[in-house]
């Protein structure tokens, strides 16, 4: 799990309910080059290159079309709490909970091929790639479907407030001038495709600038009130 959890809100009241998800804390934010797909349309090419230009290897991008480069860019990432649907629920003395709940949580294949390629995570996995690349721990589990049971004891006396919460991940590409989330696309460059040297315009679109994936992290939170 992060080294870097979001805060649980406060339970201040018998009567206090849970928003649906929890304001997003920052991790980390990190200057670093990207993946692009690049298209060249009419001629036939496509492959996906690195966002900053370079002077030797293939597929590469050669050089941003001045009229259709993106801003100076940020990759961010931020945590936050999103409560379990279903799960809130208040227990007096003698009224232990004991529920299933089908809830799908974790990154879907989909998902995880994209940022993969996007951030340029390779064989060491997604929760490795994703730590090494923002220099804090990040734990992330495949997606899955199941069928999770949690049993919750009654207070002795009193009120015991209980939700669940999934731990959620934001992924974002940022402006370094304005903090703004950037569009995918559609910018201009020349790419060189085949290593001959013969440059061909191509429009380029990153995959996603904006994420939110589930951790698969699912943790309770409770508070009893004596005197309620």
């Amino acid at each position: 799990m992060s080294d870097t959890l979001p805060p649980f809100p406060v339970i201040d009241s018998p009567t206090w309910a849970p928003r649906a998800q929890t304001d997003p804390v920052e991790i980390s934010r990190k200057a670093t080059r990207l993946v692009i797909h690049a298209d060249a349309d009419n001629a036939g090419y496509a492959n996906d290159v690195w966002d900053t230009p370079v002077g030797s290897g293939s597929p590469r991008l050669n050089n941003w079309w001045p009229e259709a480069t993106p801003p100076p860019r940020l990759l961010r990432l931020r945590s936050f709490w999103r409560m379990v649907p279903g799960t809130f629920t208040h227990l007096s003395p003698g009224t232990r909970l004991e529920k299933s709940w089908q809830y799908t949580h974790g990154v879907s294949t989909t998902d995880e091929q994209s940022i993969s390629v996007e951030v340029g995570i390779e064989a060491e996995g997604l929760s490795a790639g994703l730590s090494a690349t923002f220099s804090h721990s990040v734990t992330v589990s495949n997606e899955s479907t199941e069928t999770t049971t949690f049993a919750v004891d009654p207070p002795a006396e009193g009120v015991r407030v209980w939700v669940l919460w999934d731990l959620m991940y934001e992924l974002s590409v940022l402006d370094q001038r304005t903090g703004e989330i950037i569009p995918t696309g559609t910018y201009r460059g020349d790419v060189d495709f085949s290593n001959d040297d013969h440059y061909s315009g191509a429009y380029l679109n990153y995959a996603w600038t904006h994420l939110i994936i589930s951790s698969g992290n699912l943790v309770p939170q409770d508070r009893v009130f004596v005197n309620a």
